[in-house]
């Protein structure tokens, strides 16, 4: 399975290739804290840690506190 990681995750590389059939065995095998992955996907499709998938899987963190635009003020 091809794993994409994106923000902080990013310093275990951004693609990477695993043998495995679910996100949560995937992320087991990078060492990847699952605490760490905070939204599942293939394609525009959110998935769950013990879903069975073929990739690519896109792992997101969480979002930090304050750190989006919610609204842009005049």
């Amino acid at each position: 399975m091809r794993v994409i990681l994106h923000g902080d995750l990013r310093r275990f590389g951004e693609a990477l290739e695993v043998e495995a059939k679910t996100p949560k065995e995937a992320l087991e095998k990078l060492g990847i804290p699952l605490e760490e992955a905070w939204l599942l996907a293939v394609g525009e499709r959110m998935v769950g840690l013990e879903e069975e998938v073929e990739g690519p899987l896109e792992v997101y963190p969480p979002p930090i506190a304050g750190g989006g635009i919610l609204e842009v003020l005049p």
